[in-house]
């Protein structure tokens, strides 16, 4: 049987229509791939955005993970960047590699991510600040807080710290936030490092790809970041969500239970007598963060139930624990408040650390407390 023309016709015409639509498709890729490697030239060119180190500052180590040692990383967040270098003893410093220890006295630092500086250059944090005024006293600073970590995992790090050097600190600051407190026995069971970065033990592989483009693409960079700041332009997010803020000091907080506080406090003792056994002398000091004050004064303006949350509870459990023990305290409330009060910002955009003018009034207060004259310690 001979096949009709009109259907020969037709499939003639179908396969023409399908190799014209791929070959639009084909142009769509290829204009699509000329925009992208133009976009990401013309970004790395006008250096908007520095491709760096692969790697993150973190490895697996201490009964969590710790800081690598002698590294360098470049950290570019949307809307901030800053620079994080690390001793060959592992902790951060003003740069990389060997950094002397028992020329002199030093003091110690231990804490979270606010000590040790999220979204500053080391000379900019409030530990950079007074290690630099310090330098007038003779007295070195060692750095070992690291962004995270909580009162167990700082205080088995401490302990690791002192058997690699020959001789101890003169003095051990411990500076507290609701995260060293409220979850002192929380040691991060779940973290994974993976190419020097901190990820969920059963959800790393997607995060990790996103890490990866975000060090090796401007072009994703900027798309990534564009798409961030319409949200904040639109959405008007919060510098951090008050859910945040409210659970961080509810009043109903496992931290608030006598047995949780009087546990918290025992690993504090523990600490704390390490660091007389070396002769060495422990000070307290308690870092507000910038939300607990958007939270006050909400509160104050009625537009949070007062009841839900207790500001306070943080800073008098060590205040109070420090006149038990004779031990210094010093509370960076008043150099914030005062920031506050006078409506300057406290924190980055979309980031609740400390941005550098706080960083600044919140290091020459803590200096002021600890220079060895006629400091200004609060008991």
């Amino acid at each position: 049987m001979i096949p009709e023309n009109g259907s020969t016709v037709r499939s003639s015409g179908s396969l023409q229509t399908i190799r014209r639509g791929l070959s639009k498709i084909g142009v769509v890729l290829v204009t699509l791939l000329f925009c992208i490697i133009t976009l990401e030239v013309g970004l790395r060119a006008t250096g908007r955005y520095h491709m760096g180190n692969l790697e993150g500052y973190f490895e697996q180590g201490g009964i969590s993970y710790v800081l690598k040692k002698s590294v360098t990383k470049e950290v570019f967040w949307p809307t901030l960047k800053f620079s994080v270098h690390t001793s060959d003893l592992g902790f951060r410093s003003p740069k990389p590699g060997p950094q002397s220890i028992g020329g002199r006295p030093y003091y110690v630092i231990l804490g979270a991510s606010d000590a040790f500086g999220n979204g500053l250059d080391y000379e900019q944090t409030f530990v950079g600040i007074v290690a630099e005024k310090l330098k007038d006293h003779n007295i070195d600073v060692v750095n070992l807080a690291v962004a995270g970590h909580h009162l167990q995992e700082q205080a088995a790090l401490f302990k690791s710290f002192t058997a690699s050097v020959t001789n101890p600190p003169q003095a051990v600051i411990i500076v507290f936030n609701p995260l060293l407190i409220g979850g002192y026995d929380d040691n991060h069971p779940d973290v994974v490092v993976r190419r020097g970065d901190l990820f969920e033990g059963s959800n790393w592989r997607i995060p990790l790809l996103r890490k990866f483009l975000a060090n090796t693409s401007a072009g994703y960079c900027f798309l990534r970041d564009g798409i961030r700041n319409t949200q904040r332009r639109y959405f008007k997010g919060e510098d951090a969500p008050l859910s945040f803020y409210v659970e961080r000091f509810s009043s109903s907080h496992r931290i608030h239970k006598p047995e949780k506080t009087a546990d918290f406090l025992k690993n504090l003792q523990e600490l704390e007598q390490f660091v007389r056994s070396l002769n060495a002398t422990p000070i307290g000091v308690y870092c507000p963060p910038a939300g607990v004050f958007h939270v006050n004064d909400l509160a104050a303006k009625g537009k949070l139930d007062p009841s839900l949350i207790d500001t306070e509870f943080f800073v008098e459990v060590v205040r109070k624990h420090c006149q038990v023990e004779g031990i210094k305290f010093i509370d960076l409330n008043p150099p914030v408040q005062e920031r506050f009060s006078k409506g300057e910002k406290l924190n980055f955009d979309s980031d609740g650390h400390y941005n550098g003018p706080t960083s600044l009034v919140v290091g020459e207060y803590l200096y002021d407390a600890l220079k060895p004259d006629h400091g200004r310690g609060q008991n």
